[in-house]
């Protein structure tokens, strides 16, 4: 990371190639994907590779933290409460924040616009769950500026009482297809098993042969349980 900005200041930052972010007065932790199913600090600004919660800590003092994940071809920016409100209120104020191209239609399926308020809804009545309810997913393309949305992904919830989490994913048309999803299951099933997730469970229309290789590709297997006609549902379990 080549520069942070304290409290109070705006601008650009820059990753090192990777995305940039326009917002006032962030710390940036950036966290890369390490090992399969393994996610480590890379660089923090504020924790200078300490634990995940030291952004729990920041927030007490006052200070904006925005949790990346990074991998080889996409970067996943956590929604906080305030670009939930953001996203779910005004889809130019939302792109603006995050300082990306503007996209025609939003949310990809198979979000609706309920689902951004539901978003906007959790992270106002618990605003340190950034990572369980949204994800903005970004193409990883160097220089590109200003860099595309490639999707939106959730974690829906924090785990329940026996570890297990929902993840959905939608990519926009043009990103399917061409190993994006893959990555953003891997990377955020890393994080999930990283942050007390025990189980990762996806439902999927039981047709939908392209979400089902994906799944396939990141690990995950058919539990043959149908909760509902036509819904498959396929899960992945944490080592150990």
């Amino acid at each position: 990371m080549r520069a942070s900005l304290s409290a109070g200041e705006a601008g650009r930052i820059d990753f090192g190639g990777v995305v940039g972010f326009q917002r006032l007065g962030p710390i940036v932790c950036r966290i890369a994907l390490g090992p399969p199913l393994s996610v480590e600090i890379a660089e923090c600004s504020l924790c200078s590779g300490g634990a995940l919660g030291s952004a729990h800590a920041a927030r007490s003092e006052g200070r904006s933290v925005l949790l990346i994940l990074t991998a080889q071809r996409v970067a996943l920016l956590a929604l906080d409460r305030d670009l939930a409100q953001l996203q779910a209120g005004s889809r130019t104020a939302f792109f603006n924040a995050i300082a990306v191209t503007h996209e025609p239609v939003w949310p990809p399926a198979p979000f609706e616009p309920g689902s951004l308020d539901w978003a906007a809804k959790n992270l106002a009545h618990d605003p340190q769950g950034e990572g369980w309810y949204g994800w903005a997913i970004l193409a990883n393309e160097g220089e590109r500026a200003p860099p595309r949305l490639v999707g939106i992904a959730a974690l829906i919830g924090r785990p329940d009482d026996v570890g297990d989490v929902e993840l959905a994913f939608g990519l926009l048309p043009e990103f399917r297809g061409r190993g994006f999803g893959a990555e953003t299951v891997r990377t955020l099933v890393a994080w999930g098993f990283e942050n007390g997730a025990r189980r990762v469970v996806v439902h999927l229309d039981a047709e939908d042969a392209g979400a089902a290789h994906t799944l396939t590709k990141s690990g995950f297997a058919d539990t043959g349980e149908q909760e509902y006609p036509g819904v498959a549902r396929w899960a992945l379990s944490a080592a150990g």
